[in-house]
């Protein structure tokens, strides 16, 4: 799931905003050190994605009718993670706490409607004015079980992005001075050692 938190901080944003079902996929390596004792262990992740973020916008138009358009771009990821975990080989269970780094590929984003009512705001992202690269922050739950050659893996994340993509140089200005991306979602993985 994928949306958008748009807002300004003096003018109200009559926005609304709605989550999209969207799609990631991607590679990584993780490192986890001999263990010491039986308590809490860590480790680190680093990977590359490819991550779909969107939203759907509501909006009024002229007649009073509720509509919706959608926006979505296409992002390269690189998170760069800490894993707190207790388990053996056999099972884990684990912590996320990182951050990443976000470079737009792709964008189809929806033009401002010629029918929307005059209360009605509308932002996305723009390719002329807007930033086509962000960070943000990632944490999640997770748990790791051998199975065959390796360990499939079971996540739960969230991850806001805490840079803006709407490029404002000045708040007086009605353009919104907070536009952050943020996704949620169930990932589902395979991972297999290079070195027991």
């Amino acid at each position: 799931m994928s949306s958008s938190y748009i807002e300004h901080s003096i003018y109200r944003v009559n926005l609304l905003s709605k989550p999209l079902r969207l799609y990631q996929s991607g590679l990584f390596i993780q490192y986890f050190p001999k263990r010491t004792n039986n308590g809490l262990q860590t480790g680190i992740r680093i990977g590359v994605d490819y991550i779909q973020k969107g939203w759907d916008q509501n909006y009024l138009d002229t007649l009073a009718n509720v509509n919706s358009v959608r926006s979505r771009m296409d992002y390269l990821n690189i998170p760069i993670e800490s894993i707190l975990y207790r388990g053996s080989e056999t099972s884990r269970v684990y912590i996320l706490i990182g951050i990443n780094f976000d470079f737009l590929m792709s964008h189809d984003v929806a033009k401002d409607p010629q029918d929307k009512d005059a209360k009605t705001d509308f932002w996305t992202y723009d390719p002329v004015r807007d930033k086509n690269y962000g960070y943000g922050l990632k944490g999640g739950l997770g748990f790791q079980r051998k199975m065959g050659l390796g360990q499939i893996l079971f996540e739960a994340y969230f991850n806001y992005g805490l840079s803006n993509f709407i490029k404002t140089d000045d708040r007086a200005l009605d353009i919104p001075d907070i536009s952050n991306l943020w996704e949620s979602g169930i990932s589902v993985g395979y991972v297999i050692p290079f070195k027991r």
